[in-house]
């Protein structure tokens, strides 16, 4: 008996559609239809976002008449300043030999002018700073004073006799950071 030739067993579906195609290696491909779909997206979330900020955008017209007060402006004057008119017309005389009325004598009694330097409690103070004026070239001299608050050795310079003085004295003392105060005796 003669055989017929056998035919070849017809492949299964999933077989034959995977046949020839390996596509689990093979890069994914996008279609229009993606393409479609991800500018909708993109569309709307555009349109949503301006929707919004303008929705927030909007004042509550019964809040805004309620708590916003009425503007008002308030022009206040500016100063005024004189002095850069009235200088340039005015004339000081820095003259040294000018003495002021209070310095000079005018025969029934004088006043003397003082720089005091320094006021201690310990004596041995006093004659430091006395020692560091004269270091300076200043001539100073130290004082005992008793009153309500008890003793002190206060540290005097002077008396003057003329303002340039006193101003060369002070200047000196005000280099060798000391603090001076000017003082007025009357003297019969």
């Amino acid at each position: 008996m003669a055989r017929s030739p056998q035919k070849p067993k017809p492949k299964s579906a999933a077989t034959r559609h995977n046949a020839g195609h390996d596509t689990h290696n093979a890069p994914p491909t996008l279609t229009k239809a993606h393409l479609h779909g991800a500018m909708a997206g993109a569309l709307a979330g555009v349109m949503a976002t301006l929707s919004i900020s303008h929705w927030l955008a909007q004042p509550d017209p019964n809040l805004v008449a309620e708590t916003m007060p009425a503007a008002t402006t308030v022009v206040e004057p500016a100063p005024r300043f004189v002095f850069d008119t009235v200088l340039p017309n005015e004339e000081v005389d820095l003259t040294p030999d000018i003495e002021p009325a209070e310095l000079t004598t005018d025969g029934t009694h004088t006043a003397d002018y003082l720089l005091q330097v320094g006021s201690f409690r310990q004596e041995e103070d006093a004659d430091r700073r006395r020692g560091e004026l004269a270091l300076l070239g200043l001539e100073a001299a130290v004082e005992l004073t008793n009153g309500d608050n008890g003793r002190w050795y206060r540290v005097y310079m002077g008396p003057f006799a003329s303002r340039s003085e006193i101003a060369r004295a002070r200047s000196m003392a005000a280099q060798a950071n000391m603090d001076t105060l000017l003082l007025k005796r009357e003297s019969p």
